[in-house]
């Protein structure tokens, strides 16, 4: 009985040990941000992205490897369960490389670099993002999603050049280094960058279905937010533009880009017509999307597209709300909880004919079944629902409230980010305005935002648990400026557009530097500068919000700086 007791004893005291082991090498165990904690489970040894890293890959003559992703990507779910798992490939890595995991909507300064870099090397970028560094934090190679195979072959290739040829890949890597922009010279006129702006954005317009022409459709909410404000403006010559404009926003809120059972908007579809989404669903989607199409409802006088606005915010509330911190969640998984891309949005035949009565399973085959390109989940086809032309509401509510699919379970990324929630008190500003919105909902969000950015140390983001996430970068300042100026407006509160103007302050003293703005005030990587004007991307430029005088050279690409626009400079 005492040896089997001490037996006992010793089985606990090794699992104890192995436990504190793992937890040692994988730094991400028990992680704040649910993406890397996701990964905490990895046989990877990842670290967490630190200076540390640099001086151990410089002691160990190591290469860094440094994985982006963020916890709504399907692709990056993926390659966890593929590649990251595959024990083979995990000591691999772990034996050659030092391994660093980023959530990229928690250090967004550190992803930009990585994809400029990976643009201008292998000339595309995405998610999950690669980049590997040298020792000293060059980088010299990039790609994306890979197939375990391509995968581990890839690393096999890159490891045997720095074994034989360390020399060649340093000099390369600090020859591709991207040289430091020229200061600015202050002349274009904002009504030559409108003209230089609407000009470039004609041959792009698709005039049948919306949206930009190209393979995929995104909606491009700075661009569309611009032509829409600047059209108002300038009357002559723009009914193109405003047809475009109209077509853009009808598919958009009609089609597969929003979600007609749960609401809110999809990030983008990977076809031109809107039909086939790409299944996550952005805070800063619908922050955007909801402000542009209250803004059109007002122009065109819509109640569509103020309905549409209405529901996209209601969605948000409903959906993302985070009590303990008055903020709002960052994003909603595409894949459910069984891995599944898809799995939470849409249905196959036997579901809807178990939730569905004669007439109303009759009036969906007509119109989905029969004309719509099913997906396939577990080898059944299944469909994404959209309005029919009967029968639709009491059709959505029995989808909306099914027990098969409920809502509250679809996988969410519990992290409130500040800047992000600056968008939304932009929306909700232009909501209060035109009376779709309690006022004391944007009260409630301005002040929280407030009390966050205010702190000795602001965060990037709010954890689940009501922590302190990341370090505020020069997105959060710039898009909570915007959010609180534009509630001040609407509410004519000093407070707010008092502090505003403080936080300019702040943010100038921060992020403003000989070599222009920097993203965050503490880069590790070299070359990591600033920029004197940062282009729109999914979100606005916080520079075009930070400073928007206009820059000679951004009349050559005016859609890639599409905010400046509208920025209010003249």
């Amino acid at each position: 009985m005492k040896f089997f007791l001490i037996f006992i004893s010793l089985i606990f005291f090794v699992t104890f040990v192995q436990a504190q082991v793992n937890s040692h090498e994988n730094q991400l165990y028990n992680h704040p941000s649910p993406y890397l904690a996701m990964h905490g489970q990895d046989p990877v040894n990842w670290l967490i992205w630190q200076k540390s890293v640099l001086k151990k890959a410089q002691v160990e003559n190591k290469l860094i490897m440094i994985s982006s992703g963020y916890f709504s990507c399907h692709w990056c779910h993926v390659m966890q369960k593929h590649n990251y798992h595959d024990q083979k490939t995990a000591r691999y890595l772990n034996q050659h490389f030092l391994s660093v995991k980023i959530d990229r909507e928690l250090t967004p300064d550190l992803d930009r670099y990585l994809v400029d870099f990976a643009q201008r090397a292998a000339g595309h970028a995405g998610w999950p993002q690669h980049v590997f560094l040298t020792p000293e934090g060059y980088p010299f190679f990039a790609f994306t999603y890979k197939p375990n195979p391509d995968f581990l072959l890839n690393l096999q290739k890159i490891q045997t050049f720095w074994q034989n040829s360390p020399n060649k890949i340093l000099t390369a890597a600090k020859s591709a280094i991207k040289q430091t922009e020229k200061p600015p010279v202050y002349k274009l006129k904002l009504a030559d960058f409108q003209q230089s702006f609407l000009q470039q954005l004609q041959p792009q317009m698709d005039m049948l279905s919306g949206g930009l022409k190209g393979s995929n459709k995104f909606p491009n909410a700075s661009i569309l937010k611009s032509a829409l404000l600047i059209t108002n403006k300038n009357n002559n010559n723009n009914n193109e533009i405003i047809e475009w404009l109209k077509t853009t926003l009808d598919q958009m809120q009609s089609q597969h880009l929003f979600d007609h059972v749960y609401g809110g908007f999809y990030r983008y579809t990977i076809d031109p017509e809107w039909q086939t989404p790409h299944f996550e669903k952005m805070l800063y989607t619908q922050a955007q999307l909801a402000k542009l199409y209250l803004i059109a409802g007002k122009k065109f006088n819509r109640q569509d597209y103020l309905t549409t606005g209405n529901k996209t915010l209601q969605y948000v509330q409903q959906r993302l709300f985070h009590p303990p911190s008055g903020l709002y969640k960052s994003s909603q998984s595409a894949v459910n909880k069984q891995q599944i891309e898809a799995g939470d949005y849409v249905w196959t035949k036997s579901q809807l004919k178990k939730l569905l009565s004669a007439k109303q399973y009759q009036q969906i085959k007509q119109q989905w079944l029969e004309n719509q390109t099913p997906y396939t989940i577990n080898e059944q086809p299944a469909w994404h629902p959209m309005p029919t032309d009967k029968y639709w509401q009491a059709i959505k509510q029995q989808l909306a409230n099914s027990d098969i699919k409920p809502a509250q379970h679809i996988p969410t990324d519990s992290k409130s980010i500040l800047g992000w929630n600056g968008l939304l008190l932009s929306a909700f500003a232009q909501a209060v305005q035109l009376k779709q919105l309690d006022s004391k909902i944007a009260n409630n969000l301005a002040n929280s935002l407030i009390k966050n950015l205010s702190k000795n140390q602001p965060p990037r983001a709010i954890s689940a648990t009501n922590t302190n996430m990341g370090r505020a970068n020069i997105q959060d300042y710039a898009y909570i400026i915007k959010g609180l100026e534009d509630w001040a407006s609407i509410s004519k509160n000093n407070k707010f557009s008092k502090q505003a103007q403080f936080y300019r302050q702040q943010t100038k003293h921060k992020f403003f530097s000989k070599q222009g703005w920097l993203y965050s005030d503490s880069p590790l990587l070299p070359n990591q500068t600033g920029s004197w004007a940062m282009a729109d991307s999914a979100i606005p430029s916080p520079t075009a919000i930070l400073n928007c005088r206009l820059i000679n050279r951004l009349q050559n690409n005016p859609l890639t700086y599409a905010s400046y626009a509208t920025a209010g400079c003249n």
